[in-house]
């Protein structure tokens, strides 16, 4: 027994709107292996997610992550170092100095927070 027709808005039609350089096109597939998908059904499926936006940003977001971990350093060098016990809120305070280099828009301002003394 044959398998039933597709009604016609099921039926899929080529479509020759992309064109990509041969890197974008090797990096494409390269995803798309990786979520085990055929080319086109991978580039429709993070079309319609709304997941194709690519992120220009990333390099200040490893540039805030670089800074968090400085931080983040910085507070357990201190809380090592000291003998007497550690004020919790002075611990709060670095720790939201952390967040605020986080989720500062700019980094700028975030990098001040590097540099502080105890």
């Amino acid at each position: 027994m044959a398998r039933p027709s597709k009604i016609p808005e099921q039926k899929r039609r080529k479509w020759g709107v992309l064109n990509v350089t041969a890197t974008e096109r090797g990096v494409i597939e390269k995803a798309a292996a990786a979520a085990r998908q055929p080319v086109n059904r991978f580039i429709i499926a993070r079309t319609l997610s709304g997941a194709s936006v690519v992120r220009a940003d990333w390099q200040q977001n490893v540039a805030r992550l670089g800074l968090a971990v400085g931080l983040l350093q910085e507070i357990a060098a201190e809380v090592r170092q000291r003998a007497e016990p550690i004020d919790a809120l002075r611990i709060a305070l670095e720790l939201r100095r952390v967040e605020a280099a986080l989720t500062e828009p700019t980094l700028s301002s975030a990098a001040d927070a590097v540099s502080w003394e105890c």
